[in-house]
């Protein structure tokens, strides 16, 4: 069996220093592959992550490094092109936006069209700019990409929400289950996420849940629910 597990964060360009990114340390999707690796008929496990997540260290993974979610989906392509996934871990944080506009104005209405306006020869955005707006765009949703590449893969996507009643946190999960036709969804809320705690709720397409409170024992479910899905 092959797996394919994303993790960490992705981090879009403003311009040649600066960046987007989100906070997501990889630490559950690491956690994931190594449980994986426990497991007899798992062969490979390809592992694509930000450059400064946290890595698994078994003989079995195989690590892609991303930066942008353009360059998260070319891994993706590769991967699925160059090898059979049998299941996809999609615990990566991906930007929903990237920059589109970088230009200064006092107001919006003469917004300038072109970034390259407060752009230097360096690349740098001038640090004399008073008033910087950036325009972003929607990025490409890659959980939707998993079912056009590779359909019958078992596909795990996750949820992340912060400070949301519970019976909202559950409904946005199966709504992610539903509209990618994911196999589970781990829907989870930042709020419950401190140290030595991590407090998730694992739904199927019957919409059954279970809660779990720490990064293991989503691990261990994960993976127990998933080979079990490929009938291990």
């Amino acid at each position: 069996m092959n797996i394919l597990v994303t993790s960490g964060g992705t981090t879009e360009n403003i311009d040649a220093v600066r960046s987007i990114t989100n906070i997501s340390s990889g630490k559950l999707g690491s956690i994931i592959a190594e449980r994986f690796a426990e497991e007899s008929r798992v062969e490979k496990i390809f592992y694509i992550c930000g450059k400064n997540s946290l890595k698994p260290q078994n003989g079995k993974t195989e690590v892609l490094y991303v930066a942008s979610v353009s360059s998260l989906e070319n891994a993706v392509r590769e991967v699925i092109g160059k090898a059979k996934i049998d299941i996809i871990i999609h615990c990566m944080a991906v930007s929903d936006y990237r920059v589109k506009l970088a230009t200064s104005a006092a107001k919006l209405a003469p917004i300038v069209e072109k970034s390259e306006s407060v752009i230097q020869g360096d690349g740098k955005i001038s640090s004399d700019v008073d008033d910087l707006i950036l325009l972003m765009e929607r990025t490409p949703k890659i959980i939707s990409l998993f079912r056009t590449l590779t359909p019958e893969s078992t596909l795990v996507g996750f949820k992340l929400l912060d400070k949301v009643p519970h019976e909202t946190l559950i409904e946005k999960g199966f709504q992610i289950l539903t509209q990618n036709k994911c196999s589970f969804v781990l829907a989870n809320d930042l709020s419950d996420i401190k140290e030595g705690q991590h407090i998730g709720y694992l739904m199927d397409r019957e919409r059954n849940y279970t809660r779990y409170e720490t990064k293991a024992e989503i691990a261990k479910a994960i993976v127990s629910a998933t080979m079990r899905e490929r009938g291990f």
